[in-house]
C-alpha cells in the first residue's frame, strides 16, 4: 500500500512536469478513493453544438441624425385629367336659379298673354311701353288724376316711334289727345311731370305761341303738338 502511494506520487509530479513545459495546465479535480487530486492534459475541442433558437428582439437603438437632403427629382409623366368636382354650397343656389327661371318663363307667357288682351282692348305697345286710354275726355287734371289713380302717368312721348303709337290712337278715336307735358313750373319751358326737358318734340309750324294761357300740349290726329289750355277737355291716354 504504501509502494502504490509512492508510485501515484511521482506520476503526479511527473504529468506537472510535462504539463508545465507545453503551457497552461488545465486540471480536473476529481476524487478517487484515496482522495487524491489528479489533473490531467487539455482534451481536444468538441464538435459545434446544433444552433440555438432567435432571442428576442432588443430594443431600437438611438435615431441618427437628419441626412443631406437629396436633388429634386425630374418631374414625371402627366396623370390623366380628374372628373370636374361640384362644391356642395353651389348645388342649393343652382336649384335656386332653375326655380327663378321657370318663374321668370311663367311670367313673359302672361305677358304675353296680358299683352296681346291689352292690344284687343285699343292699347299701343313701343317696346317696354303701354299706351291705353283711360277716358274719352277730361281736362289737364283730370287726366293727371285719372292716369294717377291706376299707377300710371299722363302720356308723354319721348322718341317718334312712342309719338306714332299715340297718333294712331288719336286717329281711332277721332279726338286729340293730353301729352303728360306742360310749362306751369317755368313759363316756355316745357318739362316732363318729374321735370326732367324734353328729349323729343314734334310741334306743329308756329307752336307753341300760347304764352301763359296755353300751359298744356294736345297730340293732333297727325301727330304733331299744339299748346292748349289746361282746362280744354281732351281725350285721356295713360303710358304704363
Amino acid at each position: 500500500m504504501l509502494l502504490l502511494g509512492i508510485f501515484q506520487f511521482l506520476m503526479l509530479a511527473l504529468s506537472l512536469t510535462v504539463a508545465s513545459e507545453e503551457g497552461t495546465i488545465t486540471c480536473e479535480f476529481r476524487k478517487n478513493a484515496c482522495n487524491i487530486v489528479s489533473c490531467g492534459l487539455p482534451g481536444q475541442d468538441g464538435s459545434q453544438g446544433p444552433k440555438g433558437e432567435k432571442g428576442d428582439q432588443g430594443r431600437p437603438g438611438k435615431v441618427g441624425p437628419t441626412g443631406i437632403k437629396g436633388d429634386l427629382g425630374s418631374m414625371g409623366p402627366k396623370g390623366p385629367k380628374g372628373e370636374k368636382g361640384e362644391i356642395g354650397e353651389l348645388i342649393p343656389l343652382k336649384s335656386q336659379i332653375t326655380a327663378l327661371q321657370g318663374e321668370m318663363r311663367t311670367l313673359q307667357d302672361l305677358m304675353q298673354k296680358y299683352r296681346k288682351v291689352m292690344i284687343l282692348l285699343g292699347a299701343k305697345t313701343v317696346d317696354d311701353k303701354w299706351f291705353v286710354v283711360a277716358a274719352s275726355e277730361g281736362t289737364f287734371e283730370e287726366g293727371k288724376r285719372i292716369c294717377s289713380q291706376r299707377g300710371a302717368l299722363l302720356a308723354s312721348p319721348q322718341n317718334a316711334r312712342e309719338n306714332r303709337a299715340l297718333q294712331e290712337l288719336a286717329q281711332e278715336f277721332n279726338r286729340n289727345i293730353y301729352l303728360g307735358i306742360s310749362d306751369e313750373k317755368i313759363e316756355g319751358t316745357f318739362q316732363y311731370h318729374n321735370g326732367q326737358t324734353l328729349s323729343y318734340t314734334n310741334w306743329a309750324n308756329g307752336e307753341p305761341n300760347g304764352g301763359t294761357k296755353e300751359n298744356c300740349i294736345e297730340l293732333y290726329t297727325n301727330g304733331q303738338w299744339n299748346d292748349k289750355s289746361c282746362t280744354e277737355k281732351r281725350l285721356i291716354v295713360c303710358g304704363f
